[in-house]
């Protein structure tokens, strides 16, 4: 009876979900909702993909710069320009509805 309560912890425990599986498998948008400081993807990204951020074309260092351009200029287009075409899912709604000109 231990070894199967045992086994039925282990399992529990080491089983991953497809989905974190699927976000492993995205570095970059795991460092996005970092900076983001979403609680899960966070999680997975210090765990997962922290030792490989040199190797990562999305960093939070990459969007603290890109919101610094976003509060300066306010231009998605300037930013997607100067970031890349992902760059704008470092941001939240409320970061985009309050930089972002019109």
């Amino acid at each position: 009876m231990k070894y199967l309560i045992f086994l039925a912890l282990i399992s529990l425990v080491s089983c991953m979900s497809d989905k974190e599986k699927e976000m492993i498998k995205d570095c970059d948008g795991l460092a996005m909702k970092y900076y983001r400081g979403l609680p899960k993807p966070s999680k997975l990204y210090v765990k997962h993909c922290k030792s490989i951020e040199a190797s990562l074309e999305y960093t939070p260092e990459r969007c603290k710069k890109a919101m610094g351009q976003l509060m300066l200029r306010g231009s998605e287009k300037h930013v997607k320009k100067l970031f890349g075409e992902r760059i704008m899912e470092c941001f939240n709604q409320v970061d985009l509805e309050r930089f972002l000109t019109k």
